[in-house]
């Protein structure tokens, strides 16, 4: 069994490790979550789809028979996650996740406490979503080329859909590129590309890598550019005009900054209007789009911006 995904384990109530470690026996490493929702089946998602866990850990694309999961079983695993002090994760908690040893995510939903227009905490949990850490050394081996070149580092976006691997991607361009001796800062917001636990990152993400994690994006890459004077910042899912403008910033001072963003298609991206400051001129000189397979770049240009699909 994959050792971070026994880990994982240990956060659940014995009966569903027990089932899990059995559904695992099965699936493998093709495992990408577990949706856990109270008085619901118990269900995987993996590559091939969605599948509900039935008490003998096989699984089903039909509900029948399923697991069952209750309100006991939530508060289990939510306090596990927690350590047994949920004073302590209260910041996480507020942003609806928690990442945990491995660099799993746990995400909720639920009954919320709110101050205004801000979610303070959660009064009941309802249901979670553990998304599993998995980091693949060399995903990036086939674009470093494009991103790394004998003069130095292309301001690249990464764009794909949800779930076509663009963290797995990202994560493994910093670990490379950070290993060839460019200082790096990583802004890791969601703690899922280092995925620090106790100050240790629990994913390979090279030598010369320095993190800021849990932080708002745009703060966060000001503060790395002030403090830890990096050749490159590396980060997750550009989608705000806060985000924008940070990065905005950064690349004003001569640092190059790959980020990822969701999306089906360069041309979606570039009508976006956060974005379109960032495209050409002093931001991104380029812009690759993923798809599951991972092979494979045609050329193209759209205004000031190379695209590379696949």
């Amino acid at each position: 069994m994959n050792a971070r995904y026994n880990e994982l384990l240990n956060y659940l109530p014995a009966h569903l490790k027990i089932i899990l470690e059995k559904t695992a026996e099965r699936v493998g490493d093709d495992l990408l979550e577990i949706r856990v929702r109270c008085g619901l089946p118990l269900i995987i998602v993996t590559s091939n789809g969605c599948f509900a866990v039935m008490e003998d850990g096989s699984v089903s694309p039909a509900v029948g028979g399923a697991y069952v999961v209750n309100e006991n079983d939530l508060r289990q695993i939510f306090h596990a996650i927690c350590e047994n002090s949920v004073y302590a994760y209260t910041d996480d908690i507020k942003q609806g996740f928690i990442t945990v040893k491995g660099g799993h995510r746990v995400g909720f939903s639920g009954r919320t406490v709110t101050d205004g227009s801000r979610i303070e905490n959660f009064r009941e949990i309802s249901s979670m979503n553990i998304r599993i850490a998995r980091e693949v050394i060399g995903a990036a081996n086939y674009i470093i080329d494009k991103v790394v070149h004998p003069a130095g580092i292309v301001s690249t976006l990464i764009v794909s859909p949800p779930m076509q691997g663009k963290t797995t991607v990202l994560r493994d361009l910093a670990r490379q590129i950070s290993d060839k001796g460019f200082k790096t800062a990583l802004v890791d917001d969601r703690g899922e590309l280092a995925a620090l636990f106790r100050g240790v990152p629990q994913n390979d993400i090279g030598v010369q890598t320095d993190v800021i994690e849990n932080a708002p994006k745009g703060q966060a890459a000001l503060m790395m550019l002030r403090t830890m004077s990096p050749q490159l910042i590396v980060t997750d899912e550009i989608s705000t005009k806060e985000d924008a403008q940070a990065l905005l910033q950064c690349f004003g001072t001569g640092v190059s900054v790959i980020a990822s963003a969701h999306g089906s298609s360069a041309r979606e991206i570039m009508c976006r209007e956060n974005l379109k400051p960032l495209l050409g001129g002093v931001g991104f000189k380029q812009i690759i789009v993923l798809n599951k397979e991972g092979f494979g770049l045609n050329t193209k240009v759209l205004g000031n911006v190379t695209v590379l699909e696949q």
